[in-house]
């Protein structure tokens, strides 16, 4: 072997490391940004427990079966519209991310959502023209992890955020307010346990 040769296979291996490292740094933010979001939910479910205890206590006083039951409603929509207020506002923190923590959110769902067969990979416009160089090789890794391989689409699609996954006739709508509206009633679910429990 050269001595260019080994040159060149020093600086592989040495961007081999370094990609490697990146992309542990990257996994290892995008861990830590989730959890902060899970406590700050959890502190704001909290919060809503609590006045929703107070709410409770100033109307246990009423005798009058009506007025409970009006009590309830009151309560159960102010809990609901609280919620959905948590929801709103960590769907605009998603879609308000740098570029850098947002296609890296992107990629963490699309390892959550990704199935082991060949695909694509389709973005909205404003995703398109601001995509970091490296992500469609990223997302194709992460496909060949679970047995498929992804392309990326050149052509926009009628989406805001997220991405869709194509396989064949089978689309996966992947943008941020769908995966909100799928977990809605599993979030209302678990909110409510938190707050009637």
């Amino acid at each position: 072997m050269s001595g260019l040769e080994n040159i060149i296979k020093e600086i592989d291996n040495k961007a081999e490391i370094e990609a490697g490292q990146i992309i542990a740094d990257a996994k290892e933010y995008c861990d830590k940004y989730m959890e902060q979001e899970r406590e700050k939910i959890a502190e704001e479910v909290a919060e809503f427990e609590k006045k929703a205890q107070q709410e409770r206590e100033l109307y246990a006083s009423k005798s009058n079966s009506g007025a409970e039951f009006s009590e309830r409603n009151a309560v159960l929509g102010a809990k609901q519209l609280n919620i959905n207020m948590a929801l709103d506002k960590a769907y605009e923190k998603m879609t308000s991310l740098s570029d850098q923590e947002y296609f890296e959110m992107l990629l963490k769902i699309l390892k959550a959502n990704v199935v082991g067969k060949p695909g694509e990979i389709l973005l909205g416009k404003k995703d398109l023209d601001r995509i970091p160089a490296g992500f469609e090789a990223e997302a194709n890794k992460i496909a060949a992890e679970n047995g498929g391989s992804l392309t990326l689409g050149k052509e926009a699609v009628d989406i805001s955020d997220g991405f869709i996954l194509r396989y064949g006739m089978i689309e996966e709508n992947c943008t941020l307010k769908s995966l909100i509206d799928t977990k809605l009633e599993q979030l209302k679910d678990v909110a409510s346990g938190k707050l009637f429990g």
